[in-house]
């Protein structure tokens, strides 16, 4: 210290001495000297042109009278003090083994580490060094141990989500992660791995409280992503429909159709319980949400229902399937009281679980293709084929076991009934078929529909003129019957026939004929190389399918069946063709998807859990969107809690 003191004592008095004190020059002075119990080898200067050097003076010009910083080493001598070091190269700081606290760099000297352990560890002041190498090891190990749990911690939380995400998918109720999903991975992981495995697989969390946030999270997060993909899009349109659940609330389910990565995709948009289905409760419902997500009425223009308009604002389309559906009911009266029997004879042996039970085992000592018939309900679609057919396969057995028991059997027995069941089984099966083929996939555009609705017009008229010319191989049911009963129907009965048949082509007019006369001047749509130009075209829209029927490569290129790809493809240099395509080729032709909707509503929300909300699992349920349960894991920032 005395020296230090003589050394600052001579600086001073020299600049005070020195003519050109104040002045910008300089002169160099001799270095300070090095602290007595410092090794010059643990002292590191870093220069400004990134040189290092054992020592470098400080200078006493304007711009350098900082003086630079001294960065100290790491000697593994210092583990004798109980201390190691961080591994940081750039800022090495001594650490201690036994209490883990960092110091700053300035403390890296062998007094200043003696004065920690003398003042916070004196206990182990003797100890050798063996004792502080096994403290250092300890640490390391305990490092890992930390690190090692973090990872298992963010592992735990992903397959968290991962199962509660398949959970939804199959619309299961909650507690089944914890009741048997979660036993069952630690049951196949301890018989596959071992016990050491499965005490990793016990920090998933499963609750039945956790997996219902990891569905509202990823339902969030689903919902949050459609909403950015149709405000993205330039026109979106909408399909509704509302129905009651097991808990009798009426559920409102809206589907949407956007523009995404240039096709159309459709996805759920919400599903929200209503009080009453009147079109004022449904245009507010959907209305307050439209303005909550931001979206812009301006740009829905089409609405697809499957009754009476509820959004005036925009384009409406009645649901092709209903439309169907409707047509199909209209029947003769002398048909209509045929089916009508038929259902009764059905509910006879159905409805009651005594008759059900002796028709089955007679059934089944008969050989018969099937041991039961099906029930007939209005609501469903497809019914009235089903259970035709059913019965004209199982007459023989239900003649058999109805006899002595019911006045129904007298019907069974009479040919000319059996002529008109038979018919009714046939055409109803094929109505069924026109109507499997509007659902699901198939429905790419509303010309497609309607391509084949004329086609099936066209069918009845070909079938009434068979049935005149007494050709009976278009109903293969009624054809069988004759021939292997060798009845020749009588007049009244093919007279029936035809009446009927004339009966649908007239309603499939009044239902879908209006329709197809507008589409008809659409044609340009779905064959844009014609040579007529349609008269209600602009003139602007006009010139431009002029010279797009004349661009040879796009003729060439141009595919029916990807209609929507290449208007996008053209949407650059004929965006007026473009517009008027994708507003007749994006709107829903049919409520399909509400009624597919409303079928896994009916296996989520069960009577066991009628008081679900149902709309989050139902969302993960039928969405088409790939829910990133990364983003969502990172944006909810979840630790583990585990369940066990």
């Amino acid at each position: 210290l005395s020296a230090r003191l003589l050394c600052t004592l001579f600086q001073v008095s020299m600049a005070l001495c020195s003519p050109n004190m104040g002045t910008s020059s300089s002169k160099t002075t001799s270095p300070p000297p090095v602290d007595c119990d410092e090794k010059t080898e643990d002292v590191l200067i870093n220069d400004k042109s990134g040189t290092e050097a054992d020592f470098q003076a400080p200078s006493t010009s304007s711009h350098e009278s900082k003086r630079r910083k001294v960065v100290r080493k790491y000697d593994p001598e210092y583990l004798k003090l109980e201390f190691t070091w961080n591994h940081d190269t750039i800022d090495p700081r001594p650490q201690c083994v036994i209490c883990y606290e960092i110091l700053a760099n300035e403390s890296m000297r062998p007094s200043k580490l003696t004065r920690h352990i003398e003042t916070k560890h004196s206990h182990f002041t003797n100890k050798p060094v063996d004792f502080f190498q096994r403290k250092l090891l300890d640490m390391k190990s305990s490092k890992n141990i930390v690190s090692h749990f973090i990872n298992i911690n963010e592992n735990a939380v992903y397959a968290s989500y991962l199962i509660s995400l398949r959970i939804a998918r199959a619309g299961k109720p909650h507690t089944i992660g914890e009741d048997l999903v979660l036993p069952s991975i630690k049951d196949a992981v301890g018989a596959m791995f071992g016990e050491k495995e499965v005490k990793e697989i016990e920090r998933i969390p499963l609750s039945n409280n956790t997996v219902a946030r990891r569905i509202d999270e990823m339902a969030e997060w689903a919902e949050d992503e459609l909403i950015r993909r149709v405000v993205c899009s330039k026109y979106y349109t909408l399909q509704l429909d509302e129905s009651t659940d097991v808990q009798g609330l009426s559920q409102l389910l809206v589907f949407v159709r956007y523009i995404w990565q240039n096709d159309a995709h459709e996805d759920i948009l919400f599903c929200k319980p209503i009080s009453r289905g009147t079109a004022e409760e449904i245009f507010n419902a959907i209305d307050s949400y439209i303005k909550e997500k931001g979206l812009q009425w301006k740009n829905c223009f089409g609405i697809c229902t499957d009754g009476a308009r509820a959004i005036p604002c925009a384009l409406w389309t009645h649901c092709s399937l209903h439309r169907e559906a409707l047509v199909s009911k209209a029947l003769p009266n002398d048909f209509k009281t045929v089916l009508n029997t038929a259902v009764k004879i059905v509910n006879y042996i159905k409805t009651k679980p005594l008759q059900a039970r002796l028709f089955q085992k007679l059934c089944e000592e008969m050989g018969s293709l099937h041991t039961s018939l099906l029930l007939h309900t209005e609501v469903r679609w497809l019914s009235r084929g089903k259970v035709l057919t059913r019965l004209v396969e199982l007459r023989n057995e239900v003649t058999i076991y109805l006899e002595g028991k019911t006045e129904y059997i007298e019907s069974l027995l009479d040919k000319e009934f059996i002529l008109k069941l038979t018919y009714l089984a046939d055409i109803f099966s094929k109505l069924n078929e026109l109507n499997l083929y509007l659902q699901g996939s198939n429905e790419s555009d509303i010309f497609v529909v309607h391509d084949r609705i004329r086609a099936f017009m066209k069918k009845l008229m070909l079938w009434k003129s068979c049935i005149e010319d007494g050709k009976y191989d278009c109903f293969e049911t009624l054809e069988t019957f004759i021939i292997e009963n060798q009845v020749q129907p009588k007049t009244n009965v093919l007279s029936a026939i035809s009446t009927h048949l004339s009966l649908l082509k007239n309603n499939f007019d009044a239902y879908f004929g209006k329709d197809m006369k507008k589409l008809d001047s659409l044609n340009w749509i779905c064959n844009p190389f014609q040579d007529r130009l349609p008269s209600s075209m602009s003139t602007k829209a006009s010139e431009e399918l002029i010279d797009l029927s004349e661009d040879t490569s796009l003729k060439n290129s141009f595919n029916r069946k990807q209609l929507m790809k290449f208007w996008h493809s053209v949407a650059g240099n004929y965006p007026c063709l473009f517009d008027e395509a994708i507003k007749v080729l994006l709107p829903f032709s049919t409520s399909y998807l509400c009624e597919a909707g409303f079928s896994a509503m009916i296996s989520i929300k069960t009577k066991y859990r009628n008081k679900l909300d149902v709309s989050n699992s139902l969302r993960l349920k039928v969405t088409k969107i790939e829910v990133d349960t990364k983003a969502v894991m990172i944006k909810n920032r979840k630790q583990i809690h585990p369940s066990h």
